[in-house]
């Protein structure tokens, strides 16, 4: 079973300069703030060094953490004004890749055909996902991949709730069009 953490208590104690309960908390939250910057930066020694950039801030800044409330939307805003700032100066484009999204399962049928049209379906909704507006593309991964609330969306990214479920909407919308013309396609062949 887990060890809970009690992010508060450790926050108190890290300003007060307490590098044991730094390293807990640096312990239980990396695995999820480096899974965030991966929304942002496809490179991992780039999204590692995004990561440790938030925490060499997050270590000078610490007289001020017991005054957070939110320490997940502190975080994960941390990691994004980090990300969006390598992405500055490196100019990199994101793509996101359908095999880390569990969400989507296209078809059980084992047939070679049926393996091949299910690998051309996963592609082409791959295709859609990277080519839509890349907040679009976010906002689709916050809500599906980590399970965020459009609220805790809206607040990490410094939007409305309504901008949220648009940008879902838009997503969606885009996914479901191109399986639907998919299978149109196939059935007039």
């Amino acid at each position: 079973m887990e060890k809970t953490v009690n992010i508060f208590s450790l926050f108190e104690q890290i300003a007060n300069d307490n590098p044991k309960a730094f390293q807990l908390f640096f312990d239980h939250v990396y695995s999820m703030l480096y899974r965030y910057a991966k929304y942002f930066i496809d490179d991992d020694d780039l999204c590692k060094d995004v990561v440790a950039d938030v925490y060499i801030y997050i270590w000078q800044n610490r007289k001020k953490l017991p005054d957070i409330r939110n320490y997940k939307n502190y975080l994960f805003i941390c990691v994004r004004n980090q990300a969006l700032n390598y992405l500055k100066q490196i100019n990199k484009y994101q793509k996101i890749k359908l095999d880390q999204f569990d969400a989507i399962s296209i078809s059980d049928k084992a047939t070679p055909e049926q393996v091949y049209l299910d690998g051309e379906l996963k592609n082409l909704i791959e295709l859609t996902i990277n080519l839509l507006p890349q907040r679009c593309r976010l906002i689709f991964f916050m809500v599906r991949e980590e399970g965020l609330k459009y609220k805790e969306v809206a607040e990490i990214l410094s939007i409305s709730d309504r901008t949220v479920h648009a940008q879902m909407c838009i997503a969606l919308k885009r996914i479901g069009t191109v399986v639907k013309e998919y299978h149109y396609d196939k059935r007039c062949r």
